[in-house]
């Protein structure tokens, strides 16, 4: 089979395809054969050496899917969405392989009449948005809720999440061609940064009292001005640093109104939480109310342009490298 290497991290990161055996089936692990995996935030801070615990050579990829070949807990043939948990792709070798060896419990059946594509995208992205949006944030109806990074993975499915939660999401982006997909995600409200004032807008919408929450992937100097914009006792839930690790937090800003900030990691939940939260997830694909937008495909061979398109923020939803060969 053919494998993705990430040969070095950090500076002088690169890849190499090589040639693998099968692995060999045991109990408590599913064979799957891969259909796609995502490329992804959490890969490029693996691929970059911005994560420690992560040595090479490496196979990168936290989330995908594919069809499982030999279990002793699903059925041959069964589709299944991926998810890694803090070690596919991290502590040891993740997805981007076109057959996988995984703990049964790293799987979730998805319906045979669901797209492999959107299940690929599922797993990190899609629990992220619910568990940040139900389980920290407790978003509630009718909430204005405002989005950074709203047409990223997680920031397109945080928008869906917030529809189907019935809250009111506000979605922040800096283009207008990424204004127009963010409207099309089902975002209330747009505001673009490259033309209107953030702090304006929101006062604006939300009738001078501020936003009720705000989920930021964004990170950096964004997230300071992201808690300016909240009412009273509003929340911020940062739950990611694509544009920075630093930046600068009035804390009167939370001391004075008694506004929130808090974090999430989706390496903080257990195996049952993951598991609640794909089935709750299923829920939400079989009214319609979730459908995981995929910006690009790319196949293996092409992982440069597949990682260059990260790396150029351009994308619209989830990257996606296709490992199988039909």
């Amino acid at each position: 089979m053919k494998v993705l290497v990430a040969k070095n991290l950090g500076p002088s990161a690169w890849f190499e395809i090589e040639e693998r055996a099968i692995p060999t089936p045991r109990q408590g692990h599913t064979l799957v054969r891969m259909y796609a995996a995502t490329v992804n935030p959490l890969s490029n801070l693996v691929l970059t050496g911005r994560v420690p615990s992560s040595i090479a050579p490496l196979v990168l990829s936290n989330d995908g899917s594919g069809m499982v070949m030999q279990s002793n807990r699903f059925k041959a043939g069964t589709k299944v969405a991926i998810y890694g948990g803090g070690q596919l792709g991290i502590t040891e070798d993740g997805l981007q392989q076109q057959f996988v060896l995984v703990e049964d419990k790293r799987l979730v059946e998805i319906p045979a009449d669901y797209s492999l594509e959107y299940a690929a995208a599922l797993p990190i992205n899609y629990v992220t948005a619910f568990q940040a949006m139900t389980r920290v944030g407790d978003v509630k109806k009718g909430q204005l809720v405002v989005i950074a990074g709203a047409t990223g993975s997680v920031g397109h499915a945080l928008i869906q999440i917030a529809n189907a939660l019935e809250a009111i999401p506000v979605a922040l982006v800096s283009t207008t061609d990424k204004a127009i997909h963010a409207k099309q995600a089902g975002a209330h409200h747009v505001i673009n940064l490259s033309q209107q004032d953030m702090h304006e807008e929101i006062r604006r919408l939300s009738e001078n009292r501020g936003a009720d929450m705000v989920f930021d992937p964004v990170g950096g100097e964004l997230l300071g001005q992201l808690i300016k914009t909240l009412r009273p006792r509003g929340t911020a839930v940062s739950i990611g640093f694509v544009a920075g690790t630093e930046g600068k937090i009035d804390i009167p800003d939370l001391v004075v109104e008694e506004k929130r900030l808090l974090g999430y990691d989706a390496w903080m939940e257990t195996d049952d939480d993951v598991a609640a939260a794909m089935k709750s997830l299923q829920d939400y694909i079989a009214s319609g109310q979730v459908r995981p937008n995929i910006d690009s495909i790319y196949a293996m061979q092409d992982f440069t342009a597949a990682y260059n398109k990260l790396n150029s923020r351009t994308a619209k939803g989830t990257i996606l490298l296709k490992l199988s060969e039909d």
